[in-house]
């Protein structure tokens, strides 16, 4: 029951909030946000609110590019009069939140070697998503130093450790971002708003003509002259109303002819995806059987960010996050990866009695590098996800800065399998989901 109410005061004041739409702290950070992916991509200075695995991701993916000899430039440029919002969920101390926002995108692709531009996306309309998290007491939060192991907290820290003096870059800064994406939009707002002005003019146009042939007409036979322009002024706006509604009957027509065009070859072209929308209900209530603060936007961040970890990575037999076959030619060739926006829950059950396994598919547009041409997929993966029973979701866990179970040392997990301090081996499962499958 309870679980029933906090859903539908979060529902509440969503409903709030597109009614009532504020400024919020994640809508400034998230535009901040789009400037820094960027200038990462323009000359590789790191975002400065990503999170420490975004981070890795990125430059997994610079390595990619500068290894196969290309550059990609990304422009986010926000709409005029944007539809934008946030809708967050508290797992104190963490708040985990999407900030979405209405912008143009393009991309481009370039050889390094000879500068020639081999694919260019230009401007289109899209809507970009970030996953963001945030914690109210940051400044308050644990913190251990990395060469000395002294503990206390962020904001003894933010100087240089104390004890030991070194000074370094904190693993996690909060608020961060953890993920992000792009979403196409049905049809851009411009070629919608053309539509009154567009009438407005042929209006006007029409009733300034028709004044001026009335006023013309009848100069020579009104006695006095201004009748005529009486009369021409009148039959200008009897005309222009009229014109009104006739062009806007008429080019509202073909618009919705266009429309129901566009609307069908998108509705067959995103079946698939429509279809794993639809599962989202179904994840969601699967999961918190077992995590009743279950997030499904977080997760659906975490899953889009391993998959990018995994296919970026040159040394895929010793990932923390990455148990499956190491062997992915498929991946070996990609430059880039869009996430299409759905996710299918395929099925879960227990293992051996305490492991939770979740098979999920991804919708993915791929970019590829294939014998020196740039080649654009639409794929799909499955991937197979474990964790312990016991493992609840941390909204602020990052396998670059876990903690050893058994010394209590702070080390980066992710090509690590056990403790470098005292060799007890590293089990991300135990906090986290691992990739045991992955394939199309």
């Amino acid at each position: 029951m309870a679980g029933f109410m906090e859903r539908v005061s979060e529902k509440m004041k969503e409903i709030q909030d597109m009614a009532n739409p504020k400024e919020k702290p994640e809508d400034r950070l998230r535009d901040s946000f789009m400037n820094e992916i960027t200038r990462f991509y323009e000359d590789g200075t790191e975002p400065e609110h990503a999170s420490a695995d975004m981070r890795y991701y990125l430059h997994q993916h610079e390595k990619r590019l500068a290894e196969k000899g290309v550059k990609i430039q990304r422009r986010y440029i926000p709409a005029k009069d944007p539809a934008k919002g946030t809708r967050s969920k508290n797992r104190p101390p963490y708040t985990a939140s999407l900030s979405f926002i209405e912008c143009t995108s393009s991309s481009q692709y370039t050889n390094v070697s000879t500068q020639k531009i081999m694919k260019k996306h230009k401007n289109s309309a899209s809507i970009f998503y970030t996953n963001i998290l945030d914690r109210a007491d940051a400044q308050n939060a644990a913190y251990e130093c990395p060469n000395c192991g002294h503990h206390d907290t962020l904001a003894v820290f933010s100087n240089g450790c104390p004890m030991c003096g070194t000074r370094f870059q904190m693993k996690q800064l909060f608020p961060c971002v953890s993920n992000y994406y792009m979403l196409s939009q049905l049809v851009n707002r411009k070629s919608v708003n053309w539509l009154i002005p567009t009438v407005i003019t042929l209006a006007v146009l029409t009733g300034v003509g028709t004044g001026v042939a009335v006023t013309a007409t009848n100069w020579a036979q009104c006695d006095p002259h201004y009748m005529a322009l009486l009369f021409g002024v009148g039959g200008g706006l009897l005309a222009g109303f009229l014109g009104f509604i006739c062009f806007y009957l008429f080019l509202s027509f073909f618009f919705a002819i266009f429309m129901m065009a566009r609307v069908t070859s998108t509705a067959i072209t995103t079946a698939d995806v429509a279809s794993a929308a639809m599962t989202k209900s179904s994840l969601t209530k699967a999961m918190t059987r077992f995590d009743p603060e279950f997030s499904y936007d977080l997760f659906e961040g975490k899953v889009i960010s391993l998959f990018r970890a995994i296919a970026f990575s040159d040394d895929r037999t010793n990932m923390s996050i990455y148990r499956g076959d190491p062997n992915l030619p498929d991946l070996d060739t990609l430059i880039d990866i869009d996430y299409r926006g759905a996710m299918k829950y395929l099925n879960s059950h227990i293992q051996d009695g305490n492991n939770l396994v979740l098979l999920v598919r991804i919708y993915l547009y791929t970019t590829h590098l294939i014998n020196g041409k740039i080649v654009n997929k639409k794929e799909d993966y499955n991937m197979t996800l474990v964790k312990k029973l016991t493992a609840q979701e941390n909204y602020g866990f990052s396998i670059h800065a876990v903690n050893c179970k058994t010394c209590a040392a702070s080390f980066d997990a992710m090509h690590v399998l056990q403790c470098p301090t005292c060799g007890t081996p590293y089990k991300l499962e135990e906090e986290d989901w691992v990739v045991y499958g992955l394939k199309k």
